[in-house]
Order: structure tokens, then C-alpha cells, then sequence
């Protein structure tokens, strides 16, 4: 195994140089200085390295010029300007419930060229395509706070297809394939839905029971086309040609075939490890220098960073190696002796639940168990898929239901052991992921298998430690949460939680997994005392289902008025799905949190006395207002000006004010600052939302009252923390939207 040094120090040196080259000064010049050394050195080994760490430099230093062009270039754009946006059609649009989706790798505006991925959202069903290349459309473009790029288009006459897929194309090929089995989507779209993703690669139109399903078992990356089907047919066919006594062909088909799968299927990590490995392995035997599965692995992750330097922070680049990593470098050692099947699955566990709870916060114990059990049944649906391509014979659409029945009764089995937890510090996951590789170049045998297992087993205890200490605050606390176009706010004392709205958005039915429980937990909450709503307007009851199916909610409070819609439909169904209590809200309510001998936090409930014609859901909202040593905040909701006037006589004076509806200008009247008086105004708002929120207006009016505002599209989550005589803001840049 000594020729594993050598694959392993140059990955080890890259990943540092591209992870560190932000910090540097100035980059060029450090690269020449390590080329130089390098040059000089008499050290091979050493020279070697150094050259790496210069090429890591370089590239990481390449990349952030590139995307510090494209932000200058999206910066330079007019914000209110409806732009002609072109991009690659590589995926077949998607359903979410009020929503169409489509995603794409890259877009041109003009002449500018964004390599970033850019996500079409309409509210109409899209106009269908066939062969065509690429889509234009048009739309405003959006940045979010993560570099994301977005476009809604508000009608059909703005989305035009462009071009036509050359028919030698790989790519045309699965487009054809996919084109002849949309004709049996409308009469069995599941089973269709099933064999597109396995055979093609387009997961797009799986359900999200579906999706769900095998999330909760740890088994959907079977779901999508991965590594492991690349995997599969490599063997199948180099075990064909070899068993047919053509070896030299056998390789060199390799090799092609490791070429054709990405362009077919898609570059995504996991396809481009198993092609980059399947051609090293294929190079190998060509040239006669046969090398270990161990080196391919190391080479393989090499060779993709220097092609896509971005994947280093890339869920599914982490997802794909580690896994693949920790099968080699744990199992493999533990499957050699008395433990056999065990060691792969204690490997894969121990490589991949981190991960998943660094980018996810979720976790499914058992999901590498149930991987080895759903494996041959997912296999045989991939080839019973792929004859009924071939064949269109409906009874394999059967096979495929049965099948498929099987795996969610599986999956069913195993979600008690799934869930949602805390992620874990960057620093703990540096911190593996440097001890993990070090230990590999370093260490031999058994040595080098436990350092490994301790180096990642790191983040899951501190996930468990920093959960543990966030547990319970020390003085009382209001957060409002960075939750983008949407309220939600959480009020502590102690080790008990009231959490005000769920933020939520229209085309996002897992914003609550995706967005408000990772926040929550990452504040070490799994309890909550009362879960407050004020209204049901989406942008306030989306995230609050997920806190109700996976937290421990004790109370619902909701207000009997104007409570419509699907959001509150979807609500309610949780709560009798998790027999959570509801408490219907009229008013004069009261409640107090914390621990006794503590400092307390005592709430009440205000609403409007009359319904109003006017904006009659954000005028029924609840408003909440607190006290704690002698200050009191008050929380609006989304009320309006009919309901502020209204309420103005029972409102009173409040040190901290939660803005109206975001910052509307329909909000926050001369009347009601007046009365409140506040010295704080909290707002909470969406980067570069589609609203304009906050209004100049209301900011003005708050500017000419000095009253100090703080707002999470500019500061992100914003804690407010109640000591004896004062009160501390601190501004949280978590996860800006």
C-alpha cells in the first residue's frame, strides 16, 4: 500500500492551497514563490507537493476572479429591468406544489456569460419542448444571499426555446428516450417518474412523497442516477468483453464508456467520480502500470476539483468521496477480518451523518444498512427500467410499481431512525476532514483506519456538545430569524421556547426542513412551549408545519379568523397528525416562560375588535406583546393601517417594535409610532425582494423619530438579549436569503 503516499499528498496540498487561497494577499505572487522552491527543490516528494499546492493557488485564485466578474457583472444590471436570459436546457421541468421549476448549470445575459446555476420559476404550466438546445426567457434576475440566481417569469409569451440538439449528441439520445416515455406519463407518472431517474438521470418528476420517503429511510441517493449505476455497467461490460477473451477491448471500451456516460447522464459528482475513476482504472491497464482502488479514489476527487474547483464546498462532491472514502479506507480494512459487512456499514455511517447533518441538519441511522438491503431491488428496477425503454411493454411498468411498493415499506421501516439534529461547527468538520486526509498519507494499517474513524467522529459529538450547551439561555432573549420574505420569531427564557410564525415561501413546500428547523436547532430548540400564528398567509405558516411534525410543539395558537388557505389546511393536518393542541386565539390570552426564580417573560394577546374589508388576513393578525424586566416588545404580525387605528388606544408603549408587514408602506402610520414609541424597530424582509420592503416611506418616518433599525435582509437573524438595565442587539449573518 506504499503507493498510496503519492495520490494522497497531492490531494491533501490542493484541497489546502484552494481552501486557503481567499486569505492570501496576494495570490500570484505566492504560487511563483512555491513553484520556485519547487524547482529548486532536491527533494522529489517535496517538489511535487509544493508544485500542487502552487497549481491549487492558481486555480482557487482563477475561480474567485471569475465570480467576483460575475457579481460585478450582476451588480452593473438595472434591479427593476426585465432581462433576456438564455440558458442550456439540460433538465425537464419540475412540479412543486404552485410551482414550476426549472434548473439549469449556466445562463448568458447578453454578452456576459454566468457559469452559475440558475433556477426559472413560473407559476403557469410551462410550454413543453422537444429536441431544442436552450431556453430564453424573460424576467427579472435575482442573487440571494448564497449566490443563488433566480427568475420568475410572469407569463407564458416571455419562455421561447432555442436551438436543436445535434443527434450525435449523448445528451440528444436521453432527451429522445425521455420524449417516448413522457407519452405512459399521464397514465402511470410514478412508475414513469421511477424510471427516468434511474435509467436517465432526471429525478425532476419524482413526487415529493416519493422524494420524502427515501430520505427518511437514507436511501435516496439510489433514487437518482449515480456512481453506482456508472459503476455497475463498467463491470458488466468489462466482464462481457473479458469473458468473451477480448481484454485490450475491454479497456479501451472502458475508457470510452467512461467518456459517453457524463455526456448522457449529466456531470454531477457522483457520476463524475465513477467516470473519472473507471477512465484512470482504464489508463492504467493500458499503460501497464496497475494502481489500487485506493490511488483512483484520491485521483479521482483530484482530477474533479482541478476541473471544478467550486465543488470543494459542494454538498454532493462531500457526499460522494466520503462515502466512496470511507468504504475503502475503513470498510474495507474492518471487512477484512471477522467483522466483514459490519465495517462497511459502521464506515458509511460514520462518514456520511456528519455531512448530512452539516449541510441538512438531518440524519438517517440505519440508512447504510438499508442501502446494502434496497440495493438489488433498486438494481433490478434500473434493468426491468431499461428493457421497458427499450420495449415499452406495460406489464414491466407493473414490476416497476411492485418494486417500488417494496422500497417505500422499507424506507417506512426505517424512518423512526431518521430525524433532524443540529449541524456540526465548521470547525469540527475542518478539523475531520484534515485529520482524516493527513491520517491517510501518514498512516499504515490499523493505525490509519482509527485515527481516521476518531478524525470523523469529531463533528457528531460536537454537534451533540454545542446542542446541548444552547439548550438554555442565560438571560431572556428575542430573536427575530432570518427566515427572507417572512416572519418568524422566537422568544426564550431559560429552556423554554415560544416561537412566533414560520416564515415560508409559495414554491417552496420543505421550507420549513429547508430553512426554519435548521435555525431552531442550531439554537439548540427541540421544544417548543407554544408555536404562535399570526395569520396564514404563507410567507408566515409555511416553515411552522415542519416545526410541528418534527420538534415537540405543545400548544398551537391560531386565530379563528380568515384561517383559509392550503397553508392553514396543511398546518392543521400536522397538528392531528402529531395530536399537537390547538388553542384558538381571540385575545386577552396570557402566558409566561421560564424557570422558576429565573427572570420571566410574560406574553399576552391582542387582536383587532372588528373584521375589516380591507386586507382582511393581515388585518386579523395576532399581536403579541411582552414584557421582561420592565420592557416590553410588541409584535405585529401583518397588520395594516385599518387595524393599527383600531388598536391604537390598547397598544401603549414598547421599548422594541416588530414592523408591520415588513416594512409596507400600507404599515406603520404616523399614528401608531406615536403611540408605541419604540426605540427599536425590528424588520424582516427578503434580500432584493419583489416588494420593494422596507418602504422609503416607513423608513423615513422611522429616521425622523431616531428610532434604531435593524433588519435581517441587511444583518441576518437579529437576538436581542434582556440583561438588568439594558438590552443587547446582535446581528446573526447565518443564512441570509
Amino acid at each position: 500500500m506504499r503507493d498510496e503516499i503519492p495520490a494522497a499528498l497531492p490531494l491533501i496540498v490542493f484541497i489546502t492551497a484552494l481552501a486557503l487561497e481567499p486569505a492570501l494577499v496576494n495570490a500570484g505572487v505566492f504560487a511563483a514563490g512555491l513553484a520556485a522552491v519547487a524547482l529548486l527543490s532536491r527533494n522529489r516528494r517535496v517538489g511535487a507537493a509544493l508544485l500542487f499546492a502552487a497549481t491549487g493557488t492558481i486555480i482557487g485564485s482563477h475561480e474567485r476572479s471569475i465570480r467576483a466578474e460575475e457579481l460585478a457583472a450582476f451588480n452593473a444590471m438595472p434591479p427593476e429591468k426585465f432581462l433576456i436570459i438564455e440558458a442550456p436546457l439540460e433538465r425537464d421541468w419540475s412540479w412543486r406544489p404552485h410551482v414550476h421549476i426549472l434548473r439549469t448549470s449556466s445562463f448568458r445575459v447578453a454578452d456576459r456569460e454566468f457559469p452559475s446555476p440558475l433556477s426559472v420559476y413560473t407559476r403557469f404550466p410551462p410550454p413543453p419542448f422537444e429536441m431544442e438546445a436552450g431556453i430564453q426567457i424573460e424576467g427579472h434576475l435575482r442573487r440571494d444571499g448564497n449566490g443563488r440566481y433566480s427568475v420568475a417569469v410572469k407569463s407564458a409569451r416571455l419562455i421561447s426555446y432555442t436551438g436543436r440538439l445535434p443527434l450525435w449528441s449523448p445528451a440528444s439520445w436521453n432527451r429522445l428516450i425521455a420524449n417516448r416515455l413522457r407519452e405512459h406519463a399521464a397514465a402511470r407518472p410514478r412508475e414513469v417518474a421511477m424510471i427516468e431517474a434511474l435509467v436517465l438521470g432526471r429525478g425532476e418528476r419524482l413526487n415529493d412523497e416519493t422524494r420524502d420517503q427515501f430520505k427518511r429511510g437514507g436511501t435516496y441517493h439510489l433514487l437518482v442516477f449515480s456512481g453506482l449505476q456508472i459503476s455497475l455497467a463498467g463491470a458488466a461490460i468489462a466482464m462481457l468483453l473479458r469473458w468473451i477473451g477480448a481484454p485490450r477491448a475491454s479497456d479501451w471500451t472502458l475508457l470510452s464508456f467512461s467518456a459517453i456516460a457524463p455526456l448522457f447522464i449529466g456531470p454531477g459528482a457522483s457520476v463524475s467520480r465513477a467516470s473519472i475513476g473507471i477512465a484512470l482504472y482504464a489508463v492504467s491497464r493500458i499503460a501497464r502500470r496497475p494502481t489500487t482502488f485506493e490511488n483512483l479514489w484520491c485521483v479521482a476527487a483530484l482530477v474533479r476539483l482541478v476541473v471544478v474547483p467550486g465543488d470543494l464546498t459542494d454538498p454532493a462532491f462531500h457526499l460522494t468521496y466520503a462515502g466512496a472514502g470511507a468504504l475503502l479506507f475503513i470498510g474495507k480494512p474492518m471487512a477484512a477480518s471477522r467483522l466483514r459487512m459490519l465495517g462497511y456499514v459502521v464506515a458509511a455511517e460514520l462518514a456520511i451523518a456528519p455531512l448530512t447533518l452539516f449541510h441538512f441538519h438531518q440524519y438517517a441511522l440505519g440508512g447504510s444498512l438499508m442501502t446494502i438491503v434496497m440495493t438489488p431491488i433498486v438494481l433490478v428496477m434500473l434493468v426491468v427500467g431499461a428493457v421497458f425503454a427499450a420495449t415499452e411493454a406495460s406489464i414491466l411498468l407493473d414490476a416497476i410499481a411492485l418494486l417500488n411498493a417494496v422500497c417505500m415499506n422499507l424506507n417506512t421501516a426505517a424512518a423512526p431512525a431518521a430525524g433532524f439534529f443540529a449541524a456540526p461547527p465548521l470547525a469540527a468538520m475542518i478539523a475531520a476532514a484534515s485529520g482524516s486526509l493527513m491520517s491517510l498519507a501518514i498512516l499504515r494499517g490499523r493505525l490509519r483506519t482509527a485515527a481516521v474513524m476518531a478524525a470523523i467522529s469529531i463533528p457528531l459529538a460536537a454537534a451533540i456538545v454545542t446542542f446541548a450547551a444552547r439548550g438554555r439561555v442565560a438571560s431572556p432573549s428575542f430573536t427575530m430569524l432570518n427566515v427572507g420574505q417572512g416572519d418568524a420569531m422566537i422568544v426564550r427564557a431559560g429552556r423554554q421556547t415560544l416561537l412566533v410564525d414560520g416564515g415560508g415561501r409559495h414554491d417552496d413546500i420543505r421550507f420549513g426542513e429547508n430553512v426554519l428547523l435548521p435555525l431552531l436547532l442550531d439554537r439548540g430548540i427541540r421544544d417548543i412551549h407554544a408555536a404562535v400564528l399570526t395569520h396564514a398567509h404563507p410567507d408566515h405558516c409555511g416553515g411552522l408545519i415542519a416545526a410541528v411534525q418534527h420538534l415537540r410543539v405543545r400548544e398551537l395558537w391560531i386565530s379563528p379568523r380568515r384561517f383559509r388557505g392550503d397553508c392553514a389546511s396543511r398546518l392543521l393536518a400536522a397538528a392531528g397528525e402529531t395530536a399537537t393542541p390547538i388553542r384558538l386565539v381571540r385575545g386577552g390570552e396570557r402566558l409566561s416562560i421560564g424557570a422558576a426564580g429565573l427572570e420571566t417573560i410574560d406574553l399576552e394577546t391582542l387582536v383587532a375588535s372588528r373584521r375589516f374589508k380591507r386586507a382582511p388576513e393581515n388585518n386579523s393578525s395576532v399581536i403579541l406583546r411582552a414584557h421582561v424586566d420592565g420592557r416590553t416588545i410588541l409584535m405585529t404580525g401583518d397588520i395594516e393601517k385599518d387595524a393599527e387605528a383600531d388598536l391604537a388606544e390598547r397598544l401603549g408603549p414598547a421599548d422594541v417594535l416588530k414592523i408591520p408587514h415588513h416594512g409596507s408602506r400600507t404599515s406603520s402610520t404616523s399614528s401608531l409610532l406615536d403611540t408605541v414609541r419604540p426605540r427599536i424597530a425590528l424588520i424582516s424582509c427578503g434580500r432584493n425582494n419583489f416588494f420593494g420592503h422596507p418602504h422609503p416611506s416607513v423608513l423615513d418616518s422611522l429616521r425622523r423619530r431616531r428610532v434604531r433599525v435593524w433588519r435581517t435582509d441587511r444583518h441576518g437573524s437579529i437576538e436581542l438579549i434582556f440583561s438588568p438595565g439594558h438590552i443587547s442587539v446582535r446581528p446573526e449573518i447565518d443564512t441570509p436569503e
